[in-house]
């Protein structure tokens, strides 16, 4: 799948009554679309299109991102629609593919900052 997608995301507003997520480093967005009843990954917050989707059961009732374990389907990278005849345009075959929640980033991120504060005394 797309690798552009990857990386880390940090919440940044809310769309929807849900949270927004921004990537770190990236133009894209984690967002719930009522329209579809779907968490998506894409570059612009309320489109219908995205790279990345869950539309789950599950999806529908999750009011926060971490809430959801798995469900996570993908576009393939093709060159033309034409190359998807006969096929679904969302593909659920990688089952590595998850979000997670990052456990304590801020207390991780807080422990590297005194770790280099420390190395600069000495």
């Amino acid at each position: 799948h797309q690798s552009d997608v990857l990386g880390v995301y940090r919440m940044v507003d809310t769309y929807n009554d849900r949270p927004v997520y921004k990537q770190e480093g990236g133009e894209n967005y984690i967002y719930y679309s009522s329209a579809s009843s779907s968490w998506l990954v894409g570059t612009v917050v309320g489109h219908q299109y995205g790279w990345l989707r869950n539309s789950s059961t599950a999806a529908s009732s999750a009011r926060w991102l971490p809430d959801l374990v798995g469900g996570w389907e993908y576009r393939p990278l093709v060159r033309s629609w034409e190359c998807l005849e006969g096929q679904e345009s969302w593909l659920s075959d990688d089952g590595t593919l998850r979000i997670e929640a990052l456990k304590d980033i801020e207390k991780i991120n807080s422990l590297i900052q005194d770790m280099k504060n420390s190395a600069e005394v000495e």
